[in-house]
């Protein structure tokens, strides 16, 4: 799905016409810029909090350390560190990720995306829906504009659908204790 449909799905919702081909008055203009803008924040919620992207790659650690920078991707957190395929204990801080060993290693990571969306951009989030982005936008878009009412609304809808979308297929039961017997 494109930023374009994701915009018109909102403007859809909004019972407002699809101006996303030709936005023509400073509004319509402004409004692709503040749901833009509400994408951005939603689609940056999501990876860094519930679908994170991951990749993996070969990076050589300098006494037992590699900086973050250094990988090729705005990291968010590491996942793993192998060695030969072996997954070896790691530790981290704000700048390094911290290995019991130096030379080329495997890490693999969760990252966020380097640039900034734009109205042509392919927005893709495994199992991610049109509708709860759509959600999510129109309740950032409604709390920057001050409707809280509204964007209270959109945001419980948003929180729930992405809830199921995280916790889908997994056993939610809770296990029968000792002390119940």
């Amino acid at each position: 799905m494109t930023v374009k449909q994701l915009i018109g799905k909102c403007l859809a919702k909004l019972n407002l016409e699809d101006f996303t081909a030709n936005p023509k008055t400073d509004r319509e203009k402004n409004m692709m810029n503040a749901l833009l803008n509400a994408l951005s924040a939603v689609y940056g919620e999501i990876i860094s909090d519930h679908l994170p992207l991951i990749a993996t790659e070969e990076a050589v650690f300098k006494d037992g350390k590699l900086s973050a920078t250094e990988l090729s991707k705005q990291a968010i957190y590491p996942i793993s560190v192998q060695k030969d395929g072996i997954k070896l204990d790691f530790g981290t801080d704000a700048e390094y990720i911290y290995a019991g060993d130096s030379g080329p290693l495997t890490v693999t990571y969760a990252y966020m995306p380097s640039a900034k969306l734009s109205a042509e951009d392919e927005v893709k989030l495994m199992g991610a829906s049109e509708d709860l982005l759509s959600d999510g936008m129109l309740a950032q878009y409604y709390l920057a504009a001050g409707q809280y009412d509204l964007a209270r609304s959109y945001d419980s809808v948003y929180r729930d659908k992405l809830w199921k979308l995280r916790y889908k297929n997994k056993d939610m039961r809770i296990k029968e204790r000792r002390w119940l017997k």
